[in-house]
């Protein structure tokens, strides 16, 4: 399929996995073509940078006769979609993403998948930078179009491939088989197993299901730390695994977990050995990311000496706690998080770097299936700040708002403690910024959706505080 296919379509293409996997095939010496919305995206300066064009909307007439394979996602209407219709109608390759990682996957020798319902992203990332700085030049896919000077994606004929796995299905509704059921790396790493995505998944043992037969065979690097990863630990085999974390029971273990306003600092211990490392990145749950990376790396052979300065110099992704602003007093940050685990494990870093500072969240829930399914969790964990204001709801394209009864009104009721107030629009929080934003206050923009095009507004009413 990869070597047939020379002129490649992409719908939604500006998705970030998209957009990288379009970066892939362009460094194959592939032809290159997509189609999406109109909506600028975090992804359009990948593309440009990568001299990748795309079409505006999904219509019929924008997809070149020359091309000879397809490839759609879960997004845009998944197989419903006009173009991936019009495809299939031409007898053309049409071919899900999902698809498409797996066939990629099989051409590496030494293909390693990093998987979870939270950190993938950071350590998928962390673990490709480490492996370029280590000279052995992997190929690579990410769920972000950046991290620490580097594309989200990059083709290589080395053996090392990493691919970020997602857990969403291949197609909803249509078919909501997870993603991971079709990938067969060598190893895994794997952060942690959560309830997540309620539209593919009945409840947490559908999730633990699907990870136990994604980690069947395989060589596994499993966080210790997480009570529904240790409940499988008994159903693998015990030598095809090794675990990290905090816990004392794990093969690698955390101690003496330090921070600072630089970054963190730690040591590893294992088989009576003592390694110390520090990391620009802030937080015990990147501290465990961090180490999920090293124990994959010295599984692979590579040595302490040289993985040290590597791992120091990592300085993290794009829209994860990224430092977007600061006139070192009043900071502004964004951040992906968009489950509340996620939520907590920001707030928690935040609070380890900027110990007396007001914590201000401007949150934007994605989906409304997860809105509603963890609700509570969300009021939980969004009190945690000093203020959250929250906005209205990011949508899928595969829901229907008519279909559910929820909003940013309820998320903002969903705490007692009263420290979260709910708005109607994103207008109306800008109009309010200058009296919200006081000078010395630690900013963040977080969620999955489009928050993050806020940025402007609110750098604007952080010099406001100054006149």
């Amino acid at each position: 399929m990869l070597k047939s296919s020379n002129n490649i379509f992409i719908v939604g293409i500006k998705g970030v996995a998209m957009a990288n996997l379009a970066v892939i095939f362009k460094k194959m010496g592939k032809n290159v073509y997509g189609s999406d919305t109109k909506d600028d995206q975090i992804t359009d300066e990948l593309l440009m940078k990568n001299n990748i064009a795309w079409s505006i909307g999904f219509n019929i007439k924008d997809i070149p006769e020359s091309i000879d394979t397809l490839i759609y996602s879960a997004a845009h209407g998944g197989t419903d979609n006009p173009q991936v219709i019009e495809s299939k109608n031409r007898k053309v390759k049409t071919i899900s993403q999902a698809k498409v990682l797996a066939y990629l996957i099989k051409q590496f020798k030494c293909s390693i998948a990093v998987a979870g319902c939270h950190g993938k992203t950071t350590t998928a990332s962390f673990l490709s930078y480490a492996l370029l700085k280590l000279n052995v030049n992997p190929s690579y896919i990410v769920g972000a179009p950046c991290f620490t000077d580097y594309d989200g994606g990059n083709y290589s004929k080395s053996k090392y491939f990493v691919v970020e796995a997602d857990e969403y299905g291949i197609n909803p509704p249509h078919d909501n088989t997870s993603k991971l059921l079709l990938f067969n790396p060598k190893y895994i790493v794997c952060t942690n197993i959560d309830f997540d995505h309620p539209d593919i998944f009945k409840d947490i043992k559908a999730v633990k299901d699907t990870f136990l037969s994604f980690f069947k065979g395989k060589e596994l690097v499993l966080c210790a730390d997480d009570k529904n990863i240790r409940s499988l630990l008994s159903k693998l085999n015990k030598h095809k695994y090794i675990t990290y974390g905090y816990s004392n029971k794990a093969d690698y273990m955390i101690v003496n977990f330090k921070a600072n306003t630089n970054g963190s600092a730690f040591t590893l211990k294992f088989n009576r050995q003592l390694l110390n490392f520090k990391i620009s990145l802030f937080g015990k749950k990147n501290a465990l990311n961090t180490v999920a990376v090293i124990v994959l790396l010295l599984k692979l052979g590579f040595k302490y000496e040289d993985i040290k300065n590597p791992i120091r110099n990592f300085k993290g992704v794009r829209r994860r706690f990224e430092l977007i602003y600061s006139d070192n007093t009043t900071f502004l940050f964004d951040d992906y998080a968009h489950h509340p685990e996620e939520i907590k494990a920001t707030i928690e870093a935040v609070r380890q770097r900027f110990k007396n500072k007001r914590l201000i969240i401007i949150f934007q829930s994605h989906t409304y299936s997860r809105t509603k399914a963890l609700l509570h969790e969300f009021g939980k964990s969004l009190s945690l700040a000093d203020k959250t204001y929250v906005l209205p709801i990011f949508s899928s394209a595969r829901e229907k708002s008519e279909e559910f009864n929820i909003s940013e009104k309820d998320i903002a009721k969903a705490s007692d403690k009263g420290n979260i107030l709910s708005f109607p629009t994103f207008n109306k929080l800008i109009e309010e910024l200058p009296k919200i934003i006081k000078k010395g206050d630690v900013i963040i923009t977080m969620g999955a959706g489009d928050v993050y095009k806020l940025k402007d507004d609110i750098i604007r009413a952080i010099k406001q505080i100054k006149q």
